[in-house]
């Protein structure tokens, strides 16, 4: 027989390779929109508020195509694939296969919509849009952070951004025209999915293995399809706006409302990193039926409002300086915005959190009349405030959409009343929980040590 020593892990050494994973995607992630914050600014300096808000208001409407080609497969695929009994080579292919004929499908009407209705941005739109034939490589991530080898994706992806940011730096010193830009994001898309697949392959996994199976596809579609819903709905509140302000305002106006949410995206990403960290264990919890599952449902919105708040407050007071040291004197308005933005953090945080509750709650369909509720009130706003206060108005309305979709509507909705005292519970919980942390981090990991 086994040693049991040998055998099985001692708890504390698979929290403290969590926190070691969780950490090295913390730090790429942190360096990755650090300096992308940095050389936006650049180009931002480069382009001028007009081009610069050109090709921001281009990547945020094709964006919308991506999360459509994404199908909302990813969170339930990472569920799926979490199972003991998961037939990945069907999960992956199904999930791969529908994806890429959906990317297909949306580069097709993106040319015909291009062509028709936007000629004179056409070569921005389908530079861009040429993400969508290799966007379904990217259902490898769910397999990396299935497997808890999130920092080996953070890695790829990191490495793709680089190049990226090359190709940025060498555009801006010798003048590139504005498509070039758009071009530099396909060069970061194709670098990150080929680095994906070649670590895939190292770790053992093979696409060759992979096959299409009409159950397993739409089985997938029919449990993603809230999901999908949800994140089409969440992107039009995140980007929506800045097709709107130019649309309204013009292209000058939209450079300066993009600049105050680049600069934001440095602190919303801290929720959705978070997420990618929670998910697996709490998953586990539910699928195990663990006596500690509510508490840490409660323990996650408590460290997710105990990380946003403080930051937040921060961006509030630096705004300013953050604005004229990126981007220049000339992107002031930016500044009045990204105080706003910065509030919005709050619920946009809370937001992420709900949701993945939801996921593995399996109720998912509870989220999508709050958040089409609030995006009918984002649409409504921008319509009313765009034309009289410009980026500003566009800001007010996502703070006041994000509230009323993931801060006031969880107390009236039946399937998220509870997380209300579950939050409160997780704010109290809070001292005791990084006590606690704090003192396992501090003990030394024996194999041979007591549980």
């Amino acid at each position: 027989m086994n040693d049991p020593s040998q055998s099985a892990p001692h708890p504390r050494a698979g929290l403290h390779r969590m926190i070691s994973g969780f950490s090295q995607s913390v730090i790429l992630r942190v360096l990755r929109l650090s300096l992308n914050v940095v050389v936006t600014g650049l180009l931002a300096r480069h382009l001028g508020s007009a081009g610069f808000g050109a090709l921001a208001a281009s990547l945020a409407l094709v964006s919308l195509l991506y999360t459509l080609a994404e199908l909302g497969m990813n969170r339930v695929l990472v569920r799926e694939l979490l199972h003991s009994e998961a037939d990945e080579a069907a999960l992956m292919g199904s999930s791969f296969y529908t994806r890429m004929v959906a990317g297909l499908v949306l580069f097709a009407g993106l040319v015909i919509y291009a062509g028709v209705f936007k000629p004179a941005e056409a070569s921005l739109l389908l530079i861009y849009g040429l993400a969508l034939l290799t966007h379904a490589i990217t259902d490898v991530i769910a397999w990396f952070e299935a497997e808890r080898h999130m920092p080996e994706a953070a890695w790829c992806q990191f490495g793709g951004f680089a190049l990226s940011v090359a190709a940025i730096v060498a555009g801006v010193l010798w003048r590139a025209p504005l498509w070039f830009f758009a071009l530099t994001f396909i060069i970061e898309c194709l670098a990150v999915a080929t680095a994906l697949l070649v670590r895939y392959h190292q770790l053992g996994g093979s696409w060759k293995t992979w096959r299409w199976s009409k159950t397993v596809s739409f089985r997938l579609l029919r449990e993603s399809w809230y999901e999908l819903a949800t994140q089409l709905t969440l992107l039009m509140l995140l980007r929506l706006d800045a097709v709107m302000v130019q649309a309204l305002r013009g292209e000058t106006e939209a450079g300066f409302y993009s600049a105050a949410v680049r600069v934001s995206e440095v602190a919303y990403f801290l929720p959705v990193l978070l997420c990618g960290f929670m998910m697996p264990p709490l998953m586990d919890r539910k699928q195990k039926g663990s006596p500690d599952y509510a508490n840490r449902i409660a323990d996650y919105f408590g460290v997710t409002l105990a990380v946003t708040v403080p930051i937040a407050g921060l961006m509030v007071l630096a705004s300013a300086p953050i604005i004229s040291l990126l981007f220049g004197a000339g992107f002031r308005p930016a500044a009045s915005m990204l105080v706003v933005h910065a509030w919005a953090l709050i619920p946009y945080a809370l937001g992420i959190a709900r949701t993945q509750y939801l996921t593995i709650e399996g109720r998912l369909s509870a989220n999508v009349p709050a958040v089409i509720f609030a995006l009918i009130i984002n649409m409504g706003l921008n319509w009313l405030w765009i034309p009289v206060h410009g980026g500003l108005g566009a800001a007010w309305a996502t703070l006041i959409a994000y509230s009323i979709a993931w801060v006031v509507s969880t107390p009236i909705m039946p399937a998220t009343r509870g997380l209300t005292s579950l939050t409160w519970q997780g704010i109290l919980r809070l001292p005791r929980l990084l006590e606690d942390t704090l003192g396992r981090l501090r003990r030394p990991v024996s194999p041979l040590s007591e549980p």
